[in-house]
């Protein structure tokens, strides 16, 4: 009995050591877009979720500059159509959920209200 313990035990040490490879590499990943995509403030914290749209933004530019590259036009398809770049669909759903909250704290009559 108590060799299976110590196995099960063992192992579940390996699998939190495992776990704690996986995250500590999935933060250098995040750094590593981080200092590797220009659109992305180096001065300021940004969150995982701001990264990722970050580098797909990026992504979609570097796509539509191949695109459009007048060496590459005779040779491809039309661009793809315009698009809002997820950054700012971000931005502006974070200002409508402001407005929103402060509307909503007008109507109760808060007044002041940091945000």
């Amino acid at each position: 009995l108590s060799l299976r313990y110590l196995s099960e035990r063992s192992r579940c040490k390996m699998e939190e050591e495992d776990l704690f490879c996986l995250q500590y590499d999935m933060n250098d990943c995040y750094s590593r877009l981080k200092r590797l995509v220009p659109t992305i403030p180096q001065d300021k914290k940004v969150s995982k979720v701001e990264i990722l749209q970050h580098v797909i933004d990026y992504i979609l530019d570097l796509q539509l500059a191949l695109e459009t590259h007048p060496a590459l036009l005779k040779q491809t398809s039309p661009p793809a159509s315009t698009r809002t770049p997820l950054t700012q669909i971000n931005t502006e759903q974070v200002s409508r959920t402001r407005n929103l909250r402060q509307h909503s704290l007008n109507n109760y009559g808060v007044t002041g209200y940091a945000q």
